[in-house]
């Protein structure tokens, strides 16, 4: 988890810091640990600037009272990123432990036919391989079961967030991609 939060932050500071008017980079900690970074310097935290990272001059902003519908949008479409991201990362998860399943199903299911045969130890006596599932193949065809469920629901959710990035921000913006 804190592998994971380092390189994140590093392609959060590499992001910012590629941007025209990026700024300086602030890093802080919050009272979790977490590491934080911005390009403007949090109030009642102690924000020291990223060293490395070259000072870009700022954009000019919006002047007090203005129009912030740039600003709202530039936050949606952050918010709207970070969301399909978690949609995507729930999908390839779940369709990993698919994966898994149906390969453990496979083997149990070729070592019950295999066995329903008969062999020495059964004395020459064959089953009905179709009749006979273990309590694993059962536990493991209904997980398989409500994960297929789940991702049905993921992939659903991913359309409806396409639908409102795409009706909030006037067409779908270059940089989703519609989930796999």
């Amino acid at each position: 988890m804190r592998r994971a939060a380092v390189v994140t932050a590093g392609l959060v500071v590499a992001a910012l810091a590629g941007g025209a008017a990026a700024g300086d980079i602030y890093q802080w900690t919050d009272r979790d640990g977490s590491v934080h970074y911005s390009d403007t310097p949090t109030p009642g935290a102690a924000a020291t600037r990223v060293p490395g990272v070259a000072s870009v001059p700022d954009a000019p902003r919006a002047a007090p009272g203005g129009d912030d519908a740039a600003a709202d949008a530039d936050g949606f479409s952050n918010q709207a990123s970070i969301r399909r991201n978690a949609l995507e990362r729930d999908l390839r998860a779940t369709e990993r432990r698919l994966r898994e399943i149906d390969g453990r199903l496979g083997t149990l299911g070729r070592a019950r036919t295999q066995n329903a045969r008969g062999s020495a130890a059964t004395g020459g006596v064959g089953a009905s391989a179709v009749d006979v599932r273990s309590d694993e193949e059962r536990t493991l065809a209904e997980e398989r079961e409500r994960l297929g469920k789940h991702a049905d629901e993921v992939r659903d959710q991913g359309a409806k967030l396409r639908e409102e990035v795409s009706t909030r921000l006037g067409g779908t913006p270059a940089w989703w991609n519609d989930l796999r």
